[in-house]
């Protein structure tokens, strides 16, 4: 009869060495979400395929959005060294690659990519589409074609307002 009580607590504490490692493994995993991924092609040439992180990003015609793709995974919560890298194609053939830094983040929405005219990609968390006055992208790089206004004419603000 000892020995039927020695081995459940031996058993038990076995069971628990074993599991630490898997414990151990989930405990330091920041929580993520999954979201929707969409590319802006801001080029005079259409981007044929485009990945995030070696997931499907979709493709996007020239001066124009492509549509929304399921799916890549953003940490609920921005970090500095947070980057994602976007492998892109505008003929199937040859492939062009850059490591992107993701700019800070209040709350986790889709993921943009835009395909700059100068060759730069950037790359957005946000809840708005480009059009939007909020819209993290601005200034000269920010419309799909070179010299029109990005924000759509029934959102513009009034001057001073």
């Amino acid at each position: 009869m000892i020995v039927y009580k020695m081995r459940i607590p031996l058993l038990s504490a076995l069971v628990v060495l074993l599991l630490l490692p898997v414990l151990a493994a989930c405990k330091g995993q920041p929580a993520s979400t999954p979201v929707g991924v969409r590319g802006y092609n801001h080029t005079d040439h259409s981007i044929a395929q485009f990945q995030v992180n070696g997931g499907s990003g979709g493709s996007a015609r020239r001066h124009s959005a492509g549509g929304t793709v399921c799916c890549a995974v953003v940490p609920d919560r921005w970090t500095p060294d947070l980057k994602v890298e976007i492998e892109w194609t505008t003929d199937l053939e040859t492939y062009q690659k850059a490591t992107v830094s993701i700019p800070r983040y209040n709350e986790v929405g889709s993921l943009a990519v835009h395909f700059l005219r100068n060759g730069q990609v950037r790359v957005f968390v946000t809840n708005l589409i480009l059009g939007h006055p909020d819209y993290p992208l601005t200034g000269p790089e920010a419309p799909l074609r070179e010299g029109e206004n990005p924000v759509w004419e029934h959102l513009r603000r009034p001057p001073g307002g």
